[in-house]
């Protein structure tokens, strides 16, 4: 065997030993991550939302800036408002007269749920739901608005 083919081989040996590795990592990241979301870590908790614009299921529910949960279903009700259930990990207690709002991530990027935490000593429980829910702001609307208002200035 001669120096070239050796290399070749010791090469596709190593390459092929890192992607085993690789592929073992992401296995087992995968296995972590789906153990974590396990039906008893998490309680269920909604809101009655009238715009939700582009918030999807999957949609993170973050708390103070925090990933607490996920967005796990969204249903439309009689009334044309959407009823956002979301999955919330077990050790977050969420005071009971919190309130929520849909942000976008950055300017342009995906739509969350954000939990603004109020001041009382008793939490959330499963099934519960917030009294309070602030709609999402349409990004494009606001645009247009703004645009709106630039031309009548510049016209006077």
């Amino acid at each position: 065997m001669n120096k070239k083919k050796f290399n070749q081989k010791v090469k596709k040996i190593t390459s092929s030993i890192v992607v085993y590795f690789l592929v073992f990592f992401a296995v087992a990241k995968l296995y972590s991550y789906f153990k974590v979301l396990k039906k008893d870590n998490f309680y269920t908790i909604t809101a009655d939302i009238k715009h939700t614009d582009e918030l999807k299921s999957g949609a993170f529910v973050r708390l103070s800036g925090v990933d607490v949960g996920t967005v796990s279903k969204l249903e439309l009700l009689p009334d044309f408002s959407v009823k956002v259930y979301m999955q919330i990990q077990n050790n977050i207690q969420i005071p009971d007269d919190s309130s929520v709002a849909i942000y976008t991530d950055g300017l342009i990027g995906a739509k969350y749920i954000a939990v603004l935490p109020g001041g009382s000593m008793d939490y959330m429980k499963n099934g519960d739901e917030f009294e309070f829910a602030q709609d999402s702001v349409n990004i494009t609307e606001m645009i247009e608005i703004g645009i709106e208002q630039f031309k009548k200035s510049q016209e006077k």
